[in-house]
């Protein structure tokens, strides 16, 4: 065979160390290094294992893909014969049928991922609606997009009343270098996906945040927000301390995420206020009738108590003549002193119309007749701190429970009792029963 003769393959003579010894025309031109350039210099310095191989390297000969080592685009089929005093290397063109191989195998390995992310989201879909409190939910959050991402660790940041975000599930990536409310507003105000893969991009997104992350050896991260319908619920971010970049389908994966647990969110916050409903007076807020009884029944088993049934006094009558509204603002500020009155422990709640009962831990009548007189100052307003705050006057009926065996409704029976001997006195004052 003539090297010299046109082929359109690719001949290459190595020595046993790798080295060229000399090359045809067509690796010449393939490699874009002159013929006599190219002796003594290792064919490493142009060709190159592709990655993207189907056929493994245990085969000495090949055949193998190999890449150009400055274009890997560029590739060619070659085997290796072996012979005594030299190698050949024999290659033919084989770029677009790699391509096409590349592309196939992305192909595959992005159907193989889309699958794998829609168990996942399935998955955590179930584990979502498993959660019976927020704190379950932000872990779940935490745990499967760290899964999902393969990071380090993710945090998941919840909003309070009062505005401010606390770090219900994981930690803060960046160590406290770097506010968090502001990371938060960026994904949560505008509601969009942050991807971030290196310090300079995160310093070009707002200043100081390079920086904080260098510190503490973030190097990419992804944060989305929580939000379902109106309501916003805070953020997740998903932190790397390893080079990361993402692709097409990180960010629908994080919609699906937050989104389903932004959701599952606003379930748990309606089931709460259902609950408080149905255990709350709506004027006062405190507990009602149901939640008090509820409450009688477990503390009455196991410890000493009283209850103080408390009644307004002249309230009908301030009800009508005013109306309602003002009705309603008299019971609420009742409330508020009643709970500012008592210890704790001790449990205020809306008995029905303008009467009161606070469940109290005491073991006889002198510990709840301290409560008693509290309570009437308050309402007088000499404990209230503020001389402008109308007085009110109150009848309080006190009954201290018999025994671990005596019903409820006897304890509340005999504290009405009293309260209405206290209101017939004059009212403004306690009368202990029996």
């Amino acid at each position: 065979m003539n090297d010299q003769t046109p082929l359109p393959v690719g001949i290459v003579h190595l020595d046993h160390n790798g080295e060229i010894v000399k090359a045809n025309p067509w690796f010449s031109e393939w490699a874009g290094v002159p013929a006599e350039a190219l002796a003594g210099r290792r064919v490493d310095e142009f060709l190159v294992h592709a990655n993207e191989d189907l056929l493994t390297l245990d085969d000495a000969r090949g055949p193998w893909v190999m890449v150009h080592a400055q274009d890997p685009d560029r590739a060619v089929m070659a085997t290796r014969h072996r012979r005594p005093d030299e190698d050949l290397l024999v290659m033919a063109e084989a770029s677009d049928r790699f391509r096409a191989l590349r592309d196939l195998r992305r192909r595959y390995s992005l159907a193989d991922r889309t699958r794998t992310r829609l168990e996942l989201v399935m998955d955590s879909s179930i584990a979502f609606s498993t959660a019976t409190n927020e704190d379950r939910l932000a872990q779940i959050l935490a745990d499967t997009t760290a899964r999902a991402y393969r990071a380090e660790e993710s945090t998941v940041y919840l909003h309070q009343p009062d505005g401010t975000s606390v770090i219900a599930a994981g930690y803060d990536g960046l160590e406290g270098r770097f506010d968090a409310e502001a990371l938060i507003a960026m994904v949560s105000a505008p509601r969009r996906i942050i991807k971030v893969v290196d310090e300079d991009e995160a310093e070009r997104l707002v200043p100081g945040l390079g920086a904080a992350m260098r510190a503490a050896s973030v190097r990419a991260f992804i944060a989305a927000p929580l939000h379902h319908e109106e309501i916003d619920f805070g953020a997740f971010v998903s932190w790397f301390h390893h080079d990361r970049l993402f692709d097409d389908e990180a960010s629908t994966l994080a919609e699906a995420l937050a989104g389903q647990a932004a959701q599952s969110l606003a379930t748990l916050r309606l089931q709460a206020r259902l609950a408080h409903a149905a255990t709350h007076d709506d004027v006062t807020g405190l507990p009602n009738r149901r939640l008090l009884e509820a409450e009688m029944e477990e503390v009455m088993r196991s410890v000493h108590c009283a209850a103080l049934f408390i009644d307004l006094d002249d309230f009908k009558s301030i009800n009508d003549r005013l109306g309602h509204h003002v009705g309603d603002r008299m019971l609420r500020e009742a409330g508020q002193r009643l709970a500012s009155a008592v210890r704790s422990a001790d449990l205020v709640a809306r008995y029905g119309g303008d009467e009161f009962v606070v469940l109290c831990d005491v073991t006889d009548t002198g510990g709840a007749t301290e409560i008693a007189e509290r309570i009437l100052g308050v309402l007088r307003g000499e404990h209230a701190g503020a001389p402008t705050r109308p007085a009110l006057r109150a009848s309080i009926g006190i009954a201290v429970a018999r025994s671990a065996e005596e019903l409820p409704s006897e304890l509340l029976r005999r504290a009405d009792v009293a309260m209405y001997h206290a209101k017939s006195a004059g009212g403004d004052r306690f009368v202990i029963a029996d």
